[in-house]
């Protein structure tokens, strides 16, 4: 195995969102799945780590530095990497070392399946994510999960930290949970997974307008539209998504980083 360290990015007194991955459970060739780093000064927390997002976090940011990676469903395009994760902390450069992961009851069960194995031991120390309240990571950081209409149980994620504020959807269907989590924020990460297409009966998925009309209930800064498959035109549903919200909208570009709180040049 070869052994080696990863550097942090410079430190910026700023939440960032730097997408790992923006892709849906199948995406364009150059995309990996969902997987969002957000940066607080000196800290970071991962948000889902699915196929790909791994290895792309290994340019980014030291996986035994993050705070925790928080998992918002057990759908393997949001956790798969947690695998590859694992083999890093227990033999690789990782270690010896340990990452918080947290995440929906059964998380460890549904890994072990896919891996073929137990024994994760001290490597990844799994946690059930709770349901209600908020997670205090100190430092002003923050994480309020919520529960969405999707896979049971599935969570949107609200992070805030020194006055600004980021919202995940996860993935899920139209609900009232979602806008109000998200009221205020800096910046609401949708998925739109039908783009300007119609959401076919009983899918628990958003579409590029749900997302604009939940971004304007919600009275949000910014509106980053993600997880939206290859099949659907990308500025059809970023006209769909700004029709419906009246606000600055635009794609979450695998690495191109994010300054939460900081307006965008209209």
């Amino acid at each position: 195995m070869v052994r080696g360290r990863v550097a942090c990015p410079p430190v910026a007194d700023s939440l960032r969102l730097i997408p790992l991955g923006a892709g849906a459970a199948y995406g364009r060739p150059d995309e990996a799945q969902s997987g969002y780093l957000v940066v607080a000064g000196e800290r970071a927390l991962c948000l889902d780590m699915g196929a790909g997002v791994f290895n792309r976090l290994l340019g980014r940011w030291p996986p035994g530095r993050l705070e925790a990676v928080i998992v918002s469903h057990m759908h393997p395009d949001h956790c798969a990497d947690l695998i590859s994760l694992r083999v890093y902390m227990h033999w690789g450069s990782g270690s010896p070392g340990s990452v918080r992961v947290m995440g929906p009851t059964g998380l460890v069960r549904r890994l072990t399946a896919l891996g073929g194995e137990g024994g994760w031991g001290d490597a990844v120390r799994f946690e059930a994510l709770p349901t209600r309240g908020d997670l205090d990571f100190g430092g002003g950081l923050v994480v309020r999960p919520a529960e969405v209409p999707h896979t049971k149980p599935t969570y949107a994620l609200r992070v805030e930290w020194r006055g600004s504020s980021l919202c995940y959807s996860a993935d899920c269907a139209p609900n009232d949970v979602l806008p109000e989590l998200a009221r205020g924020c800096d910046v609401l990460l949708a998925e739109c997974s039908y783009g300007a297409g119609a959401i076919p009966a009983g899918v628990p998925h958003l579409d590029a307008a749900a997302a604009g009309a939940i971004a304007r209930r919600a009275g949000v800064g910014r509106l980053l539209l993600t997880h939206c498959y290859p099949e659907y035109d990308r500025d059809a549903a970023l006209a769909a998504a700004a029709a419906a919200f009246g606000g600055p909208v635009a794609w979450a570009r695998e690495g191109e980083e994010v300054e939460v709180g900081v307006s965008p040049t209209r």
